[in-house]
């Protein structure tokens, strides 16, 4: 037999899954019964071997499963391999070209076998029949065995296609590791790192080389309040559902520092021992955080400066107001005083009219008490307290702060407060703000109004959405509609020196409380000034 030299190249080994071997076998099988021979094989090249890769449970087979010859030896299979042809040798002791063929020493001395071939040509073995009688086999059988090879070879075709989905998928999964574009480490249950990429890697601190040599698994990475959590409650859930959803937790850094991160995690496989877990640092994002909530704060700060700095000013409007509310029962006090006195000084001294007169003193001091705590609320820079208030109460005690200032202008309020009215939780102080700021701004309205009655109008009632109304309304020359949607902006006034602020804080303050506050036509004239507060 002439020696056949053509090298077969080396090429890395595509899995067969089990469920095609073991059609495989029964293919074998069959062809061994049906053409009354003791073997029938499939054979794999692996350079520089050829392994009997499926061989039929026939009796009388020489052959094992996995069994490994050198290639180079003068084999059948070999031939068939090189030639790509199929190969009949009836008889290999009377066959010059045959009868040192390693096939003999095992009894084998015909054989019949055609070559198999992966999708893209490469050679993956053969699939053959051997006999240890002389057999000349028939045409029937060489297309028998052309038919099962056609049926492996459309199994290798479904294999490469999903070899190569599964290599692509696999490199896709590669680059998104090596991206570093978040961290990810393969972990198993036994607590061990089995491997991680470079942004995991640097998240904790380390350089690949000592993290490789400390060999750190995932256990000693969780600080205690958090190891217990993952413990005892996410390891059970991952178990039972191959899946950890997006959370937040921490880790040590090599410092001994804590890092925050999104972690998620998910098995390999159902029941299995290892999975891959996703990690995302958050420093910047809780920095941003923090950041923003600073700024929050300051932002805060400073609307409360600008608030109370408002209220002063409005308060400014009201000193005469204020001066001669004050008066008032401080002159009333002065004259209860001297008839008290003038009283006692007769003769025979007039006790209960003496009586009378020292509590008209108390009452009007009294009097007098209120209107300075409430100018003191308003006045005072306090932080925001929240509070169930009622609305009314609270309304009425700025509508008696502002009654000089309408007797001034000329404008006669109305008020209708719905009684029972709903507690609303707000800062009393700023709400109290809100309402002075619609009252002044309604008397500034109707102070040059040249004819028509001058009325505002106050009212309140509960809503239907769990929420409380109250309504301020003018009889003055009203909002234009293209100013309507404006005259919340902030520094936006019609008053000549107006700072355009009033409104905006109060709009400010009504969202603060969940509230708002919107501006609607009056009838027949004017405007009038709705807000909304949530119930309590």
């Amino acid at each position: 037999m002439s020696t056949v030299t053509t090298e077969m190249t080396a090429l890395k080994p595509v899995p067969v899954p089990a469920e095609v071997i073991r059609k495989w076998q029964e293919i074998v099988d069959l062809l061994a019964a049906i053409m009354h021979v003791p073997a029938a094989l499939i054979m794999r090249v692996e350079p520089p071997s050829i392994e009997v890769f499926v061989c039929s449970e026939s009796t009388g087979n020489p052959y094992e499963p996995a069994e490994k010859a050198s290639l180079n030896t003068g084999l059948y299979c070999e031939t068939v391999m090189k030639t790509r042809r199929p190969l009949h040798v009836a008889d290999a002791l009377v066959d010059t070209d045959w009868n040192s063929n390693p096939d003999i020493k095992l009894g084998m001395i015909s054989y019949l076998g055609v070559p198999i071939s992966w999708p893209d040509g490469e050679i993956f073995g053969t699939i053959c029949v051997l006999d240890s009688e002389r057999n000349d086999y028939s045409n029937v059988y060489l297309r028998l065995l052309l038919q099962w090879r056609d049926v492996l070879q459309a199994d290798l075709r479904a294999i490469a296609t999903l070899n190569r989905q599964l290599e692509e998928r696999e490199t896709k999964i590669r680059r998104l590791v090596d991206a570093d574009i978040i961290g990810i480490f393969i972990w198993d249950f036994d607590g061990r790192i089995l491997e991680a990429n470079d942004a995991f890697i640097e998240t904790l601190g380390y350089e690949r080389e000592e993290f490789t040599a400390a060999r750190i698994g995932w256990v000693e990475l969780n600080p205690p309040e958090w190891f217990e959590l993952e413990w005892e409650r996410w390891i059970p859930e991952l178990r039972q559902t191959g899946r950890l959803e997006p959370r937040e937790k921490e880790y040590f850094r090599k410092d001994g520092s804590k890092v925050p991160v999104l972690f998620g995690a998910a098995m390999f496989e159902d029941g299995g021992n290892q999975g891959v877990a996703f990690v995302l640092d958050l420093t910047a994002r809780k920095r941003a955080e923090s950041e923003a909530r600073e700024s929050e704060r300051r932002y805060q700060d400073a609307h409360a400066s600008l608030a109370h700095a408002n209220r002063v000013s409005t308060l400014g409007q009201l000193v005469a107001t204020i001066s001669h509310e004050i008066r008032q029962p401080i002159s009333a006090c002065s004259t209860n005083a001297a008839a008290g006195l003038r009283w006692l000084s007769m003769p025979t001294p007039n006790i209960e009219e003496a009586s009378k007169a020292f509590e008209r003193i108390s009452e009007t001091a009294n009097r007098a008490g209120e209107i300075t705590e409430r100018v003191r609320r308003l006045v005072k820079n306090a932080p925001t307290e929240k509070e169930p208030v009622a609305l009314n109460a609270a309304l009425e005690e700025v509508i008696a702060m502002t009654r000089g200032e309408a007797e001034r202008v000329g404008v006669s309020v109305k008020v209708m407060l719905e009684r029972q009215l709903p507690l609303v939780r707000c800062d009393r102080v700023q709400l109290q703000q809100v309402f002075l700021n619609l009252i002044l701004n309604g008397f500034e309205a109707m102070a040059d109004t040249a004819s028509g009655p001058r009325m505002l109008t106050v009212t309140t009632h509960a809503a239907e959405n769990a929420s409380v109304v109250v309504s301020v309304g003018d009889t003055g020359p009203g909002v234009a509609p293209e100013n309507a949607s404006r005259v919340f902006e902030a520094f936006y006034t019609t008053k000549e020196r107006g700072m355009g602020m009033g409104l905006s804080i109060c709009r400010s303050i009504l969202n603060a409380h969940g509230g708002t506050l919107e501006v609607q036509d009056n009838t027949p004239r004017g405007a009038v000034f709705r807000l909304t507060l949530p119930v309590a």
